[in-house]
This record gives structure tokens, C-alpha cells and sequence, in this order.
């Protein structure tokens, strides 16, 4: 992306830009409310000690303008990110639509798309120095596949040619895609197959772009199978000269979710088990757990949600983190309470590793 700036000559864009609006109408306005917000966070001594500058400073509203459109029969004039900008689309033909944009720094932008191609072109004022476009072509040739050609004006290209199915054979179906640019060429080839109780086998290889050594080429094989109520898969990799292995397992399980998975790469073994479920038909609230144990130790989260009464709302969540084996040290934990109406919250955190901490704000839409 060619980087502008601003002249003395973008200045006298502004009433031009400014002069087109009004000869659009100015008739329709879109676009979000603007939000305002603020919010300080510290330690709740700080409200004991009257200790107030810091909290009023951090509760200085912050406003995130939206942007301002004005539209008419294709034209279109907006202020968005700082900038003014004028926009103009139509369509002719079937298929076929053109589109420009100008802002007050002399940026501008066009393009030009049909249903199965485009140009996109961008420069900066009357000068064709810092021109750039791309385009793109997309189509099916028969017996070939899908074809898609992108290529820009530094001379850069991509084509890409897929072929979904290439034929069956001995019950597997195969399907190749090809993908052509400057620094080479890659391939992948990958064959499918549906197994006897819903299971599935796959088998890929691909090659780095430009590196036609096939045992430089990425291997990989996965096995699904439906297990006991879930589904069981096995992964199996090798690429840059190293074997990964990867198995998991899920089931739904007393009305929640298990997970169990295991991995070895590099000599390194790998592994979590998992179970999450919501706990709304136990409990009155919206609530949750999802806990868990892997490589590192064991960890649980409980999150719980409820409404108050007189528009105020609470939340409340509770996370730990126990390490074990050689580098067991004391357990993690950290919990937060919420309490937030339409006006603004107030949020008490608190963790092991730090102390209380009080956080206040508020945020609403004008």
C-alpha cells in the first residue's frame, strides 16, 4: 500500500466534496450511535483513602465517533476515520458494476467487476506514478477443473487450478489442487474414503511452493470413526522431516461435553481431558463449569450469570490452575465479580497472584 499525505491541494478538495453533498440532497443519514465510555481500574483503598483524581481522571468519557453517510441514486458522501469521502456505484448490463471512491487527500480507488472477473486500481491524484491495480479471473475449464488467475501490476501472480474429484478408485475418490506463483510451484493430492460404520480415511501430500524434493513434501493422514456414542480420529504427520501423532475422542456425557486428546512431536508428549456442561438445570442461574486436567496440571473455570432485579445484572467467574510434577508450586486462582446496569458497572477482581483490584466505567450509545 502506497503510503499519502496530506497538501496544501487536499485542503481545497474539502469544499468541493462539502458542494457535491449538498447537490446529492443530503436526504438519508446512516450509521451507529457514537459510543461514549470511560473506565479506571485500581485498588479499592484508593476510594477509602478519598484518593478521587485518579478515579474522576480515568473517568473521563472517551467517544468513538461513528461514520456519517449520505446517499442518493449511487453517490454517497461520508466522513469516516477522519477523513471526507465521495463514492460512486452503478450497475450496467447483466453482471457488470463500477465503483469509485475519492477522499480529501486525493486517494482514490475504482473497480471494475463482472461474474467472474475484476479490476481494482488505486493511486493518489492526477499522477499515474503511484498506480497500482489487481485483477483477478476466475472459471471452469472442462476436464481441467477450477481455474483461478490473480495477478497486479508488480507483476505478481497466483494461478490456482482445483479439481475436486479426478476420479475413484478401489473405493477412494481423489481430488488435486495446483497452485502457480512466482517463487514456484505446489501440489496437494489427497484421496478419500468412506469406511464400514461411518468411518472415514484421508490421505494428503503437498509439497513446499517451489521445492519439488517429495520428501521435503508435507504427509498427512487422518482416521474418524463414530466410538460409543462419540467420535474418535487419529492424525498422523509428517513434514520437515518429523512424525507427529495426534489422537482425540468427544462424547456428550451427563448432559455436557468431553474431550479427550493426545499428541507426540519432537519427543514431547501432549495431552488434555476435558469436560464442560452448563449448569442451568441445576442451578437457578445461568451458569457454567468446564473443567479439565493436561500436560501442565489440572484447571477448572465456573462462570454464573443473573439477573438482579431493577435493571441490574450479575456475573460472577472463578478460574484455577493447579501445576503438578516437578514444577508444582502453590495453585492459581483468580475470581471476579460484576455487578452493571444500563449506566455503568463496577468489577472486583482478584487473584493469587496480585492483589484486589477495583474496576468501575460505563459505556452507552448517544
Amino acid at each position: 500500500m502506497v503510503a499519502f499525505h496530506r497538501s496544501s491541494r487536499a485542503r481545497s478538495v474539502v469544499p468541493a466534496l462539502a458542494s457535491l453533498g449538498l447537490v446529492l440532497g443530503l436526504r438519508h443519514w446512516s450509521g451507529p450511535a457514537y459510543a461514549v465510555k470511560g473506565t479506571w481500574e485500581g485498588a479499592p483503598a484508593t476510594l477509602k483513602d478519598g484518593e478521587f483524581e485518579a478515579v474522576l481522571k480515568g473517568l473521563e468519557p472517551s467517544v468513538s465517533l461513528p461514520p456519517i453517510t449520505f446517499k442518493r441514486e449511487g453517490l454517497s458522501l461520508s466522513v469516516e476515520n477522519g477523513h471526507l469521502n465521495a463514492d460512486y456505484s452503478t450497475k450496467f448490463g447483466a453482471a457488470h458494476a463500477f465503483q469509485l471512491n475519492v477522499n480529501d487527500e486525493h486517494d482514490w480507488r475504482a473497480g471494475l467487476s463482472t461474474a467472474d472477473a475484476s479490476l481494482r486500481v488505486r493511486g493518489h491524484g492526477p499522477s499515474l506514478d503511484n498506480l497500482f491495480w489487481e485483477a483477478s479471473q476466475s472459471g471452469r475449464a472442462d476436464e481441467v477443473g477450477d481455474v483461478q488467475l490473480d495477478f497486479n501490476s508488480d507483476k505478481e501472480y497466483n494461478l490456482t487450478v482445483t479439481q475436486d474429484m479426478l476420479g475413484e478408485l478401489l473405493g477412494a475418490k481423489f481430488g488435486a489442487k495446483v497452485r502457480s506463483t512466482n517463487a514456484g510451484v505446489t501440489g496437494r493430492l489427497e484421496a478419500r474414503r468412506q469406511l464400514p460404520g461411518h468411518a472415514a480415511l484421508s490421505y494428503s501430500v503437498e509439497n513446499p511452493v517451489g521445492v519439488y524434493d517429495v520428501a521435503s513434501s508435507a504427509h498427512v493422514g487422518e482416521l474418524t470413526v463414530p466410538v460409543l456414542g462419540g467420535q474418535a480420529g487419529l492424525k498422523l504427520v509428517h513434514e520437515n522431516s518429523a512424525d507427529s501423532y495426534q489422537g482425540s475422542y468427544s462424547r456428550k456425557i451427563q448432559g455436557g461435553q468431553a474431550h479427550v486428546k493426545a499428541s507426540y512431536k519432537g519427543d514431547a508428549l501432549g495431552y488434555n481431558v476435558s469436560f464442560g456442561r452448563s449448569l442451568e438445570d441445576l442451578l437457578s442461574v445461568d451458569a457454567g463449569v468446564h473443567v479439565g486436567a493436561d500436560e501442565d496440571g489440572v484447571y477448572g473455570q465456573l462462570t454464573a450469570r443473573r439477573h438482579l432485579g431493577e435493571g441490574v445484572d450479575a456475573e460472577y467467574e472463578a478460574k484455577a490452575r493447579a501445576h503438578l510434577g516437578g514444577e508444582a508450586g502453590k495453585p492459581e486462582l483468580a475470581h471476579a465479580l460484576k455487578l452493571s446496569n444500563k449506566l455503568g458497572y463496577a468489577q472486583l477482581l482478584h487473584g493469587s497472584d496480585a492483589s484486589p483490584r477495583l474496576r468501575v466505567g460505563y459505556e452507552f450509545n448517544a
